[in-house]
Formats: structure tokens, sequence, C-alpha cells
């Protein structure tokens, strides 16, 4: 790349401003050695017209391995994100001059950006990061009321074939704003949105020029059935390492589980709130939703692009020097990574395999649930889900619920699957929360949030709901642990205990925007939720209203799982005993003692055949002993 000219007047125009950004990206962003890997990937897969080299739709989705289609009948959209992905890159090989050069044709320089702005780099080139992302990502999808132009013949429109090459700078105009008109838009913002990209380049008039705000294109939205295309797209790969083939994913894509990743896909579309008289999903909407309840769900596009910096001819040719690569070692390189399976998968094996947890739930949770860092997701932490507690497993006592719950000292999540109570839709509801700390009984509550992680309250379906945890420390409600259990009321989330009374039983209280309450039978479950409520465990959903009523809603519980946090699951000598280690000597501990007193009863009523049946019957009733008299 070398250094652009100006124009006839001293002033540079925006096309060779973005060429110019281009290196600055080029030489700050990427390893030396990243840098050579992305030009071989580039340039000896580029299409050449007059001169100009560059990349068609077909040539990104090949490199990416992205699918062309999987129809699951004649009458349903297939799994197609192509067009999606390169109508996305095509807009952000423009940044920050989407107004004027966007759908920008992809070159060299084009491809910096987008994958710059598409991986974790972009805190090098974003003033304010995440939130300058989110309205690029808006502005890259947006597709219903967005301003056209005379047409202009560009390469990218051929996606196949030949094309004839654009004469001096002609781009096609669009993309003209990312912001709906009555939704709270500050102009500054976009000024804001690349002033620190540019500000080196004495370029600043010249971006202000290409972003004066037009008030008639505020109606631009997000339709549908484009979000749709790339959520699923986002579900299938969402385990994908940099370094993997995305075909792993992407092969072998049965009617089943396509069905199964449309309809978790619909249920994080329906958070959206789209309206069909709105054209489609406002960036207000867009904005609020990514940002506060789906904030890891572009994390699969960081893996996918992370691609371009890997170069395959390269890591050959060095070998072939060494006289180590046959002549269909590509080939079978290829093939090899083909077949490869997938990534292993996030739950260990344990008492119990989970019949609600599934790759596209999993993909669902790893959109919004953190590991053990705030910023950093469930799927690309490395963590791993341990076997805890299962109803079909281990039955609906709740004695064995508490020697299989209680014990464990890592955060769990718990999952859980019913249908609504007095209500004609019988739509199985899938719902949890995610507790970063131990659980409590009642003779150890205490509203101590010391956890750098917040707890959360999720709906999964037949809509995604989040609500946060209350980040305050000064929540005045006494006794409001995170989790709760009492044999005699059963289970609470984000609930305030009433003080202990012998006299009477009193059940824990909904409290705040949020609560979940489960019955001593495991039977049946209670969730609250409130537009309002800054004094409990969970704060409100995203895109509440104040006018909102709040809703309880009752289910019969079918199914109830509680899966262990592993942040470290191998662990080390070097450092300690990992979690599940510890956990398996606590429950073997309770298994030998739970083998003693067995014996003890079993000896002290060796005259009372009766009793021998009783005392075994107790602990098997209690999931202290098996059938077989083992835990």
């Amino acid at each position: 790349m070398g250094a652009a000219q100006s124009n006839d007047h001293g002033t540079s125009t925006p096309e060779e401003l973005s060429y110019v950004l281009a290196e600055r990206f080029a030489t700050k962003c990427f390893t030396p050695l990243e840098l050579t890997h992305f030009k071989d990937n580039f340039f000896s897969r580029a299409s050449e017209q007059g001169g100009l080299k560059y990349w068609n739709e077909k040539t990104l989705s090949d490199f990416l391995g992205i699918p062309d289609g999987i129809c699951t009948s004649s009458q349903e959209q297939p799994l197609d994100a192509g067009p999606v992905i390169f109508r996305m890159v095509s807009y952000l090989g423009a940044f920050p001059f989407q107004n004027t050069l966007a759908p920008s044709v992809l070159t060299f320089e084009a491809m910096v950006k987008v994958v710059v702005l598409l991986t974790d780099r972009y805190g090098k080139a974003l003033k304010r990061g995440h939130k300058d992302r989110v309205k690029l990502l808006f502005g890259s999808l947006a597709d219903v009321g967005r301003k056209t132009s005379a047409p202009t013949e560009t390469i990218e429109e051929s996606t196949a074939g030949e094309a004839e090459a654009p004469t001096g700078n002609s781009h096609a105009l669009g993309f003209s704003i990312d912001e709906p008109a009555n939704d709270d838009y500050d102009e500054d913002e976009d000024d804001d949105l690349a002033l620190a990209a540019l500000e080196s380049l004495d370029a600043i008039e010249v971006f202000k020029h290409d972003h004066r705000v037009d008030k008639t294109v505020y109606e631009t939205r997000i339709s549908v059935d484009t979000l749709r295309r790339l959520l699923m797209l986002l579900l299938v790969i969402a385990p994908l390492k940099p370094l993997e083939s995305l075909k792993i994913y992407t092969s072998g894509l049965n009617t089943e589980r396509i069905e199964a990743v449309r309809k978790e896909a619909d249920s994080i579309i329906a958070t959206f709130s789209p309206l069909e008289s709105d054209g489609g999903i406002s960036y207000k909407a867009f904005a609020q939703t990514i940002s506060l309840s789906l904030p890891y769900m572009f994390d699969p596009l960081t893996a996918l692009f992370e691609h371009m910096l890997f170069s395959k001819n390269l890591d050959l040719s060095q070998r072939r020097q060494n006289g180590l690569v046959t002549e269909t070692e590509e080939e079978e390189v290829q093939k090899a990574e083909e077949s490869l399976p997938p990534s292993a998968t996030i739950t260990l094996p344990g008492s119990f395999e989970s019949t609600i947890l599934n790759p596209t739930l999993i993909s669902h949770l790893s959109f919004f649930l953190p590991s053990t860092s705030p910023n950093m997701n469930l799927l690309r932490s490395g963590v791993k889900l341990h076997p805890v507690f299962s109803t079909n497993a281990h039955g609906s006592s709740l004695t064995s619920f508490s020697h299989h719950v209680l014990t464990w000292q890592c955060a769990t999540l718990l999952i859980l699957q019913g249908i609504p109570k007095d209500s004609s839709d019988q739509e199985p509801v899938t719902l949890g929360a995610y507790i970063p700390q131990t659980w409590k009984t009642n003779s150890t509550i205490k509203s101590s949030h010391t956890s750098e992680l917040l707890p959360y309250l999720f709906h999964l379906s037949p809509k995604h709901l989040l609500l946060p945890g209350n980040p305050s420390p000064s929540i005045k409600k006494p006794n409001t642990p995170q989790a709760y259990f009492s044999t005699a009321t059963g289970i609470a989330i984000g609930c305030q205990i009433p003080a202990h009374s012998r006299t009477q039983q009193t059940r824990p209280k909904p409290l705040g925007a949020g609560s979940l309450l489960i019955d001593e039978n495991l039977e049946s479950a209670e969730i609250h939720t409130a537009p309002v409520g800054h004094d409990g465990v969970f704060l409100p959903a995203t895109g509440t209203s104040l006018s909102d009523p709040p809703t309880k809603t009752k289910l019969d519980l079918y199914t109830l799982e509680i899966w262990g946090i592993v942040p470290d699951p191998d662990g080390g000598s070097e450092s300690g005993p990992s979690a599940v280690d510890v956990q398996r000597a606590k429950w073997e501990f309770e298994a030998r003692e739970a083998e003693r007193r067995r014996n003890i009863n079993l000896k002290s009523g060796a005259g009372d055949p009766s009793a021998n049946d009783s005392a075994r019957w107790l602990l098997e009733a209690a999931g202290i002993i098996s059938d077989e008299g083992r835990h």
C-alpha cells in the first residue's frame, strides 16, 4: 500500500483518506506475520479488472466456508447467509465514509478495515469501542428504508462472473444513515464514531461533510429475514475457533437441526420487538438489545474473520522447503480439516445427560452468558458444564437436590422446561438462571454480592428475555440471596426470604424486577417479572416500559437441571486440584458417610427386618443411596 494523493485543491478526498486509514489499520492492528498471511490469502484469490484486485461474493463465501444454502423444504428459506455477510463487509469496507463510499468494492484495503472491525482489534480503531461497533453492525445489516440513488456499476454487483471495471472512483451511494428518526438520535455520536481514526490525518472537515445528517432516512430498519439468516449462521458456528474450518459445523446439518436453529433464531428475534408496520428492527431496539441483552451475539464473526490472518499456502510452503510435503498433501489437508469433529462439547460426563441442553441452545446461551471473565462468553473461555442435579436422573426429592447442589462450590446454571398452566398455548417454555455465588440455606442467608460476576435470570423460549443482576451493593432489603433452597418451601431465585418462625411457615416473596419460585415437590415453577424494581437481585429486562404490567407465569415443570460451571476442568499439579476433582472428593466423602450411616441403621435394627427396610427406604428416597445400596 502506498500513500494517497490529494486532489487539485490540496484536500484529500474520502477515497484517498479511506486508503490511508486502511494503511494505518494494517500497521497498527496486525503483526507483520499476520499481515503477510493476510496478503497471501487475499491476492492469491483476488479477481482483477482494469488493474484493480478485488473479491466478489463467491470468493468471500468460498474462502470463509459459508454454505450456499441448505433447504429443509421447497417452501422454506435455506440457511443462506452468504449475501448477508457480503453486504455487511461491503458496508464496513467503506469505513468511515459509509455515506459516500458504501457499498465498497472489496479491495485489499477494504478487507483490512473489515477484519479490524469484525474482530477484537476494533478497540484500536473505534473511539468508543463496543458502542461504535454496534452502530456499524446495524448500518451493515439495515436493508429497509435505505436511501437509494441512481444505479452505478460496481465490481461487486457481479458475484460469480466478470463485470466492467469501475472508472475513476465511482461508488454506489446508499447506507445513508444508521439511525431511525424518533429514537433519541444524537448527531454528535456520528462525529465521534471515527474521529479517533481520522484526527491525525487532517481530515475532520471531509469526514463531517460526509456525515451531514439527512432526516429523511432515519427510518432505516433491519428486515426480519435478514437478521434471521444471519442469526441461523451465528447459532450454528458459535463454537468456532479461529483456525477451525467452518465446514465442521455447517456440513451434515439435517432437517431436524435446521428447524431447531430456526426456532431458536425466532426466539431471539422476538426480543428485538420487530413490527411489520415499521418494516423491521429499528436502531434503538437493535442497539439496546445487543448491548444489554445479547452482548456476545456477534462473537462468532471474530473467529470467522480471523481466518484471513492464517494462510495454508504459507504454512505448506514452509514445509515444502524442508521436503515434508507430498504432491497431494493440500487435498489431504483440506479433506482432513473437513472431517474433523467439532471442538469438544462444553458439557462434561457425569451422572446424567441433559434432556434440555443441545448445541443450538448452548449457542444461544453463549450470546449473553459470561464465563469467569465479564468480557468473554461461555464458549470462547474454555469453561465446561459439569452435571450436578437433574430431576430425570435424581428424582424430585429436595433432600437429593440438597445433597448434590449445596456441596457444589462454583457457579451454577439452572435450566428448566415446562408447559404454561391454565393456558391454551402448550408450547414448551425454557428458562433459567445463572448463579455465580454458592447456594444458600435458611441457616446461611446473606444479602452480600461479593462475586465479581452478576447473576442473570432469563427466558430462552418462546422469546428471549434477560434480566441482569443488580450491580448495586446497597440493596436495602434484608435476606435477599441470589439463590435459596428449603425442603419446606422449595427453591427461590432472587426472592426475599422471611425470618424463620417456629409457629408458621412463610414462603419466599418475589422481589424487584424478577424472581423465580419452584415448589417443594419440584413439580411447578412460577416466574415473576416487572418493568420496575431496583431493590431486588435482578433489574428490569431491556426494552420494558413503565406502562408494561407485571407478569406472572406458572408452569407445570417437566425437567429441572443444575449444571456446575467449571473454569478449569483439567486443573493441574501446579495450580492445585481442579474444581471437578474437589467436587468429586466431597461427593465421595458424603457417599462413604451415607454408607456408614446405612450400616449403623441396619446393624441397630438387626432384630427387626421392617426397621431395616424402613431405614433403607428413607435413604433411597433421600437420594443418599441407590437401589444397590451405594451412592
